[in-house]
């Protein structure tokens, strides 16, 4: 089994799920970011007796052409949404390549950069930035992976409907209806979507209040709303997303 994910798209929802519940109760060989083994291709994982690969920059498995067999997880997310959270996330961010001087960001670093700008250009700068990392790649890897293999998990799917998602996971690593019962039992408490979210981290928005004014800006920067039209159709997402909900989207 492979897991890619990107930027921003539920890397650290999906690694919760497999890293503390799926391997373990299951007694898979697991490798996370090729830790405690290198693993970005079907050929390696066999070679290495592993069960299941998670790259949280998925584009780096090497597919195409595979003679091993292999099962596919593929995260993406709604390219806006991608933005927007990328935006808040990188306000506060300690990752070393965000707080280094960068002469692309006058000499400063990212994060330093990001936060002098008002909300308007600090959007705009997080959309070009996206467009060089998770915007270009989830296009790519999923032309790359595309077939009866492969399942695309929407991170809004995990929103809408936690229960059936993850039955599709299951299904995906076949695993029987007791083990699937017990692995439902063992990730609710990853829910962060549910009544009572059990669980958060440094990643994971807390208060999302100012989400509704944000698409709206993001909407009437007319540059970075055509990548992203451009991208949702690449995906298969509506061209209309909760920017044209309204404040309390």
């Amino acid at each position: 089994i492979l897991v890619g994910t990107h930027h921003k798209t539920g890397t650290v929802l999906l690694k919760h799920i497999f890293l503390k519940e799926v391997c373990p109760m299951l007694g898979w060989r697991c490798s996370f970011d090729n830790v405690p083994t290198p693993c970005s291709s079907p050929a390696q994982a066999r070679a290495a007796g592993l069960q299941l690969c998670f790259l949280q920059h998925g584009v780096r498995f090497k597919v195409q052409g595979s003679t091993e067999p292999y099962r596919f997880i593929h995260a993406i997310r709604d390219p806006l949404e991608v933005i927007l959270s990328g935006y808040q996330y990188h306000l506060k961010t300690t990752e070393k390549w965000a707080n280094r001087p960068d002469r692309r960001y006058n000499g400063t670093t990212y994060r330093k950069y990001l936060n002098s700008l008002p909300l308007r250009e600090g959007l705009r700068a997080e959309a070009k930035h996206s467009m060089r990392d998770a915007l270009k790649t989830m296009p790519r890897l999923l032309n790359r992976t595309a077939g009866p293999c492969t399942l695309v998990t929407r991170l809004e799917d995990f929103e809408r409907d936690w229960a059936g998602t993850t039955a599709k996971i299951w299904d995906l690593i076949g695993v029987d209806r007791s083990t699937a019962y017990r692995l439902d039992r063992a990730v609710a408490k990853h829910n962060v979507y549910g009544s009572r979210p059990r669980y958060y981290n440094k990643h994971v928005e807390k208060n999302a209040s100012s989400r509704g004014s944000m698409r709206q800006s993001l909407r009437h920067i007319d540059d970075a709303y055509a990548n992203i039209l451009r991208v949702r159709a690449k995906l298969g997402y509506p061209a209309h997303g909760r920017e044209w909900q309204g404040d309390a989207a």
